[in-house]
């Protein structure tokens, strides 16, 4: 089932301020609140929503209203060995990932809880929802699946190659 999602207001002002989901959505759960100095003059009181746990200090220098994010849990990531001609076997981040919720963006996507995924550094996957996320855990699943009948190969090829 698709819930229609309703444009937010624009410009944003704290006048104007979309909700922080659809109207469709349950309220959400506060935890906290800081004051923000807008750039485009007055303060805003921001309230966070449960779980979040991003440090909001650079807001507090002022922000945007739209620029305002939360981010909600624990980011996950992991690493590999990669070797680089000049410093030698370095780690490099990989699916790093987090949940987020920007709620005065005027995409409506990006008011409700999202994931933004890293795949490596400097790539960005913003506002995946559970479907896309599970699409993409279905791809890498796959490709871990090839990657070790690669890693089969390898050691048969090794072998051979020993033999020879």
């Amino acid at each position: 089932m698709t819930v229609p999602l309703h444009p937010a207001p624009s410009p944003v002002s704290p006048a104007t301020v979309p909700p922080q989901c659809p109207a469709e959505s349950a309220p959400v759960p506060v935890r906290g609140s800081f004051t923000v100095p807008l750039i485009t003059g007055g303060v805003f009181t921001e309230s966070c929503p449960s779980g979040c746990t991003r440090d909001h200090s650079l807001d507090a220098r002022g922000a945007f209203l739209e620029d305002l994010y939360h981010q909600i849990g624990e980011p996950v990531s992991t690493t590999v060995p990669v070797f680089d001609a000049g410093d030698g076997t370095t780690p490099m981040p990989i699916l790093a990932a987090h949940i987020q919720v920007d709620p005065y963006s005027a995409n409506p996507r990006l008011r409700v809880p999202h994931v933004v995924l890293e795949p490596a550094p400097d790539d960005v996957m913003e506002c995946l929802d559970p479907v896309e996320l599970q699409a993409v855990i279905v791809q890498v699943r796959a490709h871990c699946d090839r990657l070790e009948r690669l890693q089969a190969e390898l050691v048969a090829a090794r072998a051979e190659y020993g033999r020879g």
